[in-house]
This record gives C-alpha cells, sequence and structure tokens, in this order.
C-alpha cells in the first residue's frame, strides 16, 4: 500500500515538473509601449502563453510620456524607451532594468533625447552605443551606454537639412530609423522628409559616424521611406515608405544601397490616402509582412525570393483596426500581434510557420494606443 502511495506522489510530482516545464517553454515576457501622458500607465509588461495565446499583465510604468518607442539589451536586462516630446527641453531617452524574476522595469536614469519628437532607438551589435531619431527635428544622436545599464549624454548629433514634393508631411527633414549594420560597421538612417536613405560609417570605440563615400541613395519622391530591414545575410535592405504605400528591396553592398524592386502594399487600383507603418521577416525570412494604416488598416504577406531578394504578394488581412502601426510576430512564429494607435487593444493572429498564412484570433489584449511590442523567453 505504502509503495502504492509513493508511487502515484511520485507520477503526480513528475507530472507537475514537467507541466511547469511546458509552460515556462511556451511563456514570453511581452513588452508594449503606448502613446500616454507621463501619469498614466504606458509601458506595460505581459506574461504571454503562446500554447493558448493568452496574456496576463505582470506590471506597468507610468512616469514616461509616450515611449512610442524602445529596445532591449541583447541579456534583456535593460530596456531603453524614447520619450517622444517636443517643445521645451525636447524629447528623452529612458533607461530601465528589468528583473526577470518579477517582470517588473526599473527607471534607471534618462537623457534629453537632443530633438523634438524621438521616434526610434536601437542598441549597436556591442550593446555600447545607442542610436535615435528625433523626427520633428530632423536628427539622430548617439548616447554611450554605461556598464551599469544607465544611458549617458549624447556624444554625437547629426541634423538633416531638406526637404521633398509631399507636402506638408516632407516640408522639412524627419528622420524615421536609425538602423546598425549586422557587422557593426554602419548605420542606415531613413529621412521620410527627404526621401532619403543615409549610410553614415560607425566607430564602435568612440560611437563617432561619418558620412559614407556614397552618403545616401534617393527614393521615389514623395514616397516617405520609415523604417528599414536587412536581409538575415545582408544582401539586401528593405523600406517600407509612409506615404507611397510602397516598399522597396535595395540590394547592398556595404552600405551602398542600389534599388532591385518596388512593390505596392495597397491593393491594385487603390486610390485612398494610404500610410505604411511597419515591416517584419519571418524567422526563417521566407516571408515579409507589412502594415497599412489608413482606410486599409490591413496586414500584407509577402514570399521572399532568397535568390535576388525580390518581394511576390500572397495574401492580405483587413483586421478592422483603428490606425495599425507597430506588429509583431511572437518568437515561435505562431502568432502575430497587432496594435492599433487609436485603437482600446491588441489584435491577435495566428500564423503558419509552413505557410505563412494568419487566421484572426478573439482573444485581444487590452492595452490602448499600442505602438511598439517586444517579446522574450520568460527562461533563457
Amino acid at each position: 500500500m505504502y509503495k502504492k502511495i509513493l508511487s502515484i506522489l511520485i507520477f503526480i510530482i513528475m507530472a507537475t515538473v514537467t507541466q511547469n516545464a511546458s509552460a515556462q517553454k511556451h511563456s514570453y515576457y511581452l513588452f508594449i509601449g503606448t502613446y500616454a501622458p507621463a501619469n498614466e500607465n504606458s509601458l506595460f509588461v505581459y506574461k504571454f502563453n503562446a500554447a493558448g495565446g493568452e496574456a496576463r499583465q505582470i506590471s506597468a510604468v507610468s512616469d514616461i510620456e509616450n515611449p512610442s518607442f524602445f529596445c532591449l539589451s541583447e541579456d534583456h536586462q535593460y530596456l531603453y524607451a524614447v520619450s517622444e516630446t517636443h517643445g521645451g527641453e525636447g524629447g528623452h531617452v529612458v533607461a530601465f532594468h528589468f528583473d526577470k524574476k518579477t517582470g517588473t522595469l526599473k527607471k534607471l536614469n534618462e537623457v534629453l533625447s537632443k530633438g523634438d519628437d524621438p521616434c526610434y532607438i536601437h542598441l549597436d551589435r556591442s550593446g555600447k552605443w545607442l542610436f535615435v531619431a528625433n523626427y520633428t527635428s530632423g536628427s539622430l544622436a548617439v548616447f554611450p551606454v554605461k556598464r551599469n545599464g544607465q544611458v549617458g549624454e549624447a556624444v554625437q548629433v547629426i541634423t538633416h537639412h531638406g526637404h521633398s514634393i509631399h507636402l506638408p508631411q516632407q516640408s522639412e527633414a524627419h528622420v524615421h530609423c536609425t538602423l546598425p549594420s549586422p557587422d557593426n560597421k554602419y548605420i542606415l538612417v531613413a529621412d521620410l522628409g527627404m526621401d532619403k536613405i543615409f549610410t553614415y560609417h560607425f566607430n564602435d570605440k568612440t560611437g563617432k559616424l561619418t558620412a559614407a563615400h556614397t552618403p545616401y541613395v534617393d527614393v521615389k519622391p514623395g514616397s516617405g521611406p520609415r523604417h528599414l530591414l536587412f536581409s538575415k545575410d545582408a544582401r539586401y535592405v528593405y523600406s517600407i515608405h509612409e506615404l507611397g504605400d510602397m516598399i522597396t528591396v535595395f540590394k547592398n553592398d556595404q552600405g551602398k544601397l542600389s534599388e532591385e524592386q518596388t512593390i505596392s502594399t495597397a491593393p491594385p487600383g487603390y486610390e485612398k490616402r494610404n500610410w505604411a507603418a511597419e515591416i517584419h521577416f519571418s524567422a526563417d525570412g521566407k516571408y515579409l509582412y507589412a502594415s497599412n494604416r489608413d482606410d486599409l488598416n490591413d496586414i500584407v504577406v509577402f514570399t521572399v525570393n532568397r535568390q535576388n531578394g525580390k518581394l511576390t504578394y500572397l495574401n492580405r488581412y483587413a483586421t478592422g483596426g483603428k490606425t495599425l502601426r507597430y506588429f509583431m510576430i511572437s518568437p515561435d512564429g505562431r502568432y502575430v500581434l497587432i496594435g492599433q494607435r487609436n485603437g482600446s487593444d491588441i489584435l491577435l493572429y495566428q500564423r503558419n510557420n509552413e505557410t505563412g498564412l494568419l487566421t484572426p484570433l478573439r482573444q485581444r489584449i487590452p492595452v490602448a494606443d499600442a505602438v511598439c511590442m517586444e517579446m522574450i523567453p520568460e527562461k533563457r
């Protein structure tokens, strides 16, 4: 009798351990940035269960205004967010420490972003430098990251001067993306106001940027380059154009870009206003996803030709959302989470890893005005 009871207890313990291990394997921390005033919760941490697609709020931060874009250190100990504000001192860059045990963010410090309305932030590959895009000021700035995770004062600020033809959005320079190359030797800078993508050589010892021999490539006038992506092998660069509802594929030679293809994110014959917003690759690089705002508010899926980098339209999904901007694909590739700039929640779609196609889910995450998201495993 005793042996039978002991066997049952051992079975229950082993089953519990296995269940907990499985839950941790499919569990992620989900970070969400929003547009919100400093006296309201604006930066959230959720626990996301990929086994069922459920999300549960763990914590929130309420002393940062408009954390519209952020990035995480490689070891996930630190989160760096912009505070997208203007007037007076301009915007800010804020450093947080993330406690994986409690799922909470603790503010370390903040510095001025050296411009108005910072809208993009990215760490270099060494984790020692931050690149920030100040949209309204048309500038980019480089900040050192200290050993304790705090962000230091800017070591360099570069201001663009120029305009293009799509008024009033392009009446002046608007830096919208500052993306370091995979080899950390240069960064690409998308200027929506000037219709140019700039290349700057990067010194990872000093943090200083210098203009490349071919300093920029022009894009179609009035298209407004917004965000950029490198292919896995860095042979190609993909630019989504906010004002021109299109994606351009560039062949990349150490930051020297040459156009290979431009493809629309809108349906054929579509004539209403459409501002494209975000692009992401699937983890295997076979599919590229893009979001549209305005009347479309949809997600577009393209297949990627590995040989020449070109895109082929696959499908589109009308979400019924309000002003889609940022979206993300979960690390396991099974879910697409879609933020609504003017909506009350985050939309969820299930993703087929083989076909790249999406299926809408009923469950949603109740975070309003979500404009940036990132997911990391609960256990590394």
